[in-house]
This record gives structure tokens, C-alpha cells and sequence, in this order.
């Protein structure tokens, strides 16, 4: 087998994602009545930690009047929080409320038992490689903030 260049697994990568997520996103937010945008925002803000709207509106790159729409939402549904900023009265801080990091920890649980289910076709020393490749990447990711 020739090698594998970055490019061609960064490819097989985003062909085999959608796979994955296929039906366990999608159902997962139907049973709980959010949009993609507003789940998007509370993975944001997991990855993130509490933050401002600005910083959230950045990252989701939409205005601030979307994002505080979109904010307002979460906050009556009992997912997100805001806080005043300790330092700067001002500006806003959103973070997740105890019933949003339950979501995510659900989501996370589903995504779990679906990958579960396709790593079954794998021998027990890929699935060791693949493990230590996830923990490399994500210890990465993690440093990337």
C-alpha cells in the first residue's frame, strides 16, 4: 500500500463523519425541539467555557442581534445562563446551565453508542491505534482554544 497523504484522510475523514452522525443528530435534536444552530451554539460554548456574546457571535460568525436571539431562546429553555462580567459590568457572559451540560453529556452518550457500533469491525489492536490517535488529536484540539 503506497503512503497515505494528510489530504487523503482529512478526505476519508470528512466522507466517514457524516456517516456516523447520520440519524443520531438529527434525532437526537427532534426529541428535544433544537435547531442546529442553537445545539451548534451549546457545543460552542462546552468547548469554549462561559463566554462573552461577542466571542460567541465570532465564532458562530453571525451578528450579535442573531446571537442574542438565538441566546435569548436557550436561556428561556433552561440551557444557557448569563452572567454580568466580574471585570467589565457590561459585557455579558453566557455559560451552560446545569440542563444544558446534561444535553451535551446525552449527546455524547449517543454519539458513544454509535460509534461503538462501527468500531465493532475493527480488530482489537486497530481499535488501541485508534484510540491513541483520538487522545493525540484531541489533546491538540484542546491546546488550540
Amino acid at each position: 500500500m503506497s503512503p497515505v497523504s494528510r489530504r487523503d484522510l482529512s478526505l476519508a475523514i470528512a466522507q466517514l463523519m457524516p456517516r456516523i452522525i447520520q440519524g443520531v443528530q438529527l434525532e437526537f435534536l427532534v426529541k428535544r425541539t433544537l435547531t442546529q444552530t442553537q445545539f451548534l451554539l451549546l457545543v460552542a460554548i462546552h468547548s469554549r467555557g462561559a463566554c462573552s456574546m461577542n466571542t460567541l457571535a465570532q465564532n458562530m460568525r453571525v451578528s450579535m442581534p442573531t446571537i442574542s436571539g438565538i441566546v435569548d431562546r436557550l436561556v428561556k429553555r433552561g440551557y444557557v445562563t448569563r452572567l454580568a462580567n466580574v471585570e467589565d459590568r457590561r459585557q455579558v457572559v453566557v455559560d451552560l446551565s446545569s440542563k444544558g451540560r446534561m444535553m451535551i453529556s446525552q449527546f455524547q452518550g449517543a454519539m458513544s453508542q454509535r460509534w461503538e457500533e462501527v468500531l465493532k469491525v475493527l480488530e482489537q489492536n486497530d481499535v488501541e491505534d485508534f484510540f491513541r490517535l483520538v487522545v493525540k488529536l484531541t489533546t491538540y484540539l484542546k491546546g488550540e482554544k
